[in-house]
């Protein structure tokens, strides 16, 4: 299917930007980002975990309960999809409150600071501690090697998105479907060269619906069917990219499912009662 249309002329009503189906999402956005009943889950039993490990060595943990975030958004490579405000980003579960603590709670939550474990992908790393209360909850929920197994597939399968995007970015099919949206835009009286220049010069705390550019941005995607086609592209540009490693999303679905049944398992268990915090030291 072709990613360009026609821009409607500027007369016309600006149909809405149609919601993208589930089944037309990128494959690693599905797989990584449509999973909020699991991730909730594991989010909930790591936080359990943590608690009760904090407990028995005398410190209670000082972190929001997951119950209260915000479940993690896909990514929006192209911008503004409505004109609906997003909710408000809360903290994420495992971040501990802002306050001081002593040496004795961090390294009771994060082990020694020297001992990390680290994860490398093509291009980037991550380390996480591999020692203490946080490390002791994801074990417990992945398995020992399984930890390190979960930290190179996530970073395999970022990668993977960065390189389908740069691979859509060259696809002449987008290259003119960008420029139909941009004759759309202009003739709204809008000069920019892609639609997330639109959201990143909106000011901080704007109302969607009260600007102008996010105006003409939503309904020139609307007109150009720019969404459904822009993402059919992403997911053909990321298949393409998995098909070098194609057992990544199988590996990450595994893993997922095992930690969501663990975590089932530790929700299932009575929840551990606060302990009296020990004096900072």
């Amino acid at each position: 299917m072709a990613l360009s249309a026609a821009c409607a002329p500027a007369s016309h009503p600006a149909p809405a930007p149609r919601a993208i189906a589930p089944h037309l999402l990128p494959p690693i956005y599905a797989e990584v980002y449509g999973t909020a009943k699991a991730d909730r889950a594991i989010s909930r039993a790591q936080w359990t975990l943590i608690s009760r490990c904090m407990k028995e060595k005398g410190f209670t943990y000082r972190s929001d309960d997951p119950a209260e975030a915000g479940a993690e958004d896909r990514p929006k490579p192209f911008g503004l999809e409505s004109l609906e405000q997003p909710v408000a980003t809360q903290q994420k579960p495992g971040v501990e409150k802002p306050g001081s603590v002593g040496k004795d709670y961090v390294r009771a939550l994060y082990g020694d600071e020297s001992d990390r474990i680290t994860a490398k992908g093509t291009a980037m790393k991550v380390s996480r501690p591999a020692k203490g209360c946080q490390a002791q909850a994801e074990v417990h929920l992945l398995g020992e090697k399984n930890r390190l197994r979960w930290m190179k597939t996530r970073i395999g399968l970022y990668e993977a998105e960065l390189e389908a995007q740069s691979r859509l970015q060259k696809a002449p099919t987008y290259t003119s479907l960008n420029a139909d949206w941009r004759t759309c835009m202009k003739r709204a009286g809008f000069e920019f060269r892609e639609p997330m220049q639109v959201l990143e010069k909106l000011p901080a705390k704007a109302t969607f619906s009260a600007e102008p550019s996010a105006r003409a941005d939503v309904a020139c995607k609307g007109k150009t069917d720019y969404l459904r086609s822009a993402y059919t592209g992403l997911a053909a540009a990321q298949r393409k990219v998995l098909e070098k490693s194609p057992g990544l999303l199988t590996t990450w679905k595994t893993l997922l499912r095992r930690q969501y049944e663990i975590a089932r398992q530790v929700l299932a268990e009575p929840s551990p009662t606060p302990a009296v915090a020990r004096p900072a030291g």
